[in-house]
């Protein structure tokens, strides 16, 4: 537990913390009525016991493990570096079913979005996608993202020939087409859009505005301008606008 905690970048002050505790038990059920540095225990030991032998069963490479179990670190961090509170999401690695393979994070996904508008949509409710989820803490580069796509489709091929899929998929606000409104041609979102089919929007703001400026405030005017992307995006709320994320989907067959 403690060796894995290092390799995925938990602060060290933590892992002190972590080093004191006893008894720990790679138990998933109950990570609910923990709290947080507990949770964080169980999910680093059932990672270091039972996902590790996942990965060798399915020869998966030791840096795709490490890179995927990172994001409990990250969580971490979000958390002030008090534990893992965020364990829900982390279940998806730990349980084999997401996985970090280059820039991106990628889901085997059954679809039962009931809020989806299938009609829109070239697959239907019930069948298997694969779900892209954007990590934070690294620059979102075309290059990178086009290159792990590609990686993760090798990758699913040849480990996880079982799960048929036909379509890449991603819900987010960073695939919200009004985005062009507001953000400069060049940026790094704007070109990331560029490797999806772009299918819908939504003006749903609830994740753009975490995302972007930490938590929600009473009026835009409130909003902090310590980035770039902050200024563009409170500008573009004063004047009226309004955020959303958008439905974005890649054919396998196109990668």
């Amino acid at each position: 537990m403690i060796k894995l905690a290092n390799e995925i970048g938990i602060d060290a002050a933590l892992i002190e913390k972590l080093k004191a505790l006893k008894d720990i038990d790679a138990d998933l059920s109950a990570l609910e009525e923990s709290n947080d540095l507990m949770r964080l225990a169980i999910c680093l030991k059932y990672a270091a016991e039972v996902t590790a032998e996942k990965y060798n069963r399915k020869n998966i490479p030791r840096e795709v493990f490490i890179d995927t179990m990172h994001d409990i670190a990250v969580w971490c961090e979000n958390n002030d570096n008090k534990g893992l509170k965020n364990y829900e999401w982390i279940q998806n690695h730990l349980h084999a079913e997401l996985f970090k393979i280059g820039r991106l994070q990628y889901q085997m996904y059954k679809c039962e979005n009931e809020t989806l508008e299938y009609d829109c949509l070239p697959f239907s409710r019930g069948d298997n996608l694969i779900y892209v989820h954007i990590p934070q803490g690294e620059p979102l580069i075309y290059r990178d993202c086009l290159m792990s796509l590609q990686l993760a489709k090798r990758f699913f091929e040849e480990h996880y020939p079982e799960f048929e899929y036909d379509y890449f998929f991603s819900e987010s606000w960073l695939m919200y087409r009004d985005n062009q409104l507001f953000m400069s041609p060049d940026s790094n979102i704007l070109q990331f859009q560029m490797l999806f089919d772009i299918v819908y929007s939504v003006p749903d703001d609830k994740q753009a505005i975490e995302r972007i400026f930490g938590k929600r405030r009473r009026h835009p005017v409130f909003y902090p301008e310590r980035t770039t992307l902050q200024r563009q995006a409170k500008r573009f709320m004063l004047k009226g606008g309004v955020l959303g994320k958008g439905i974005g989907i890649l054919s396998k067959s196109d990668i």
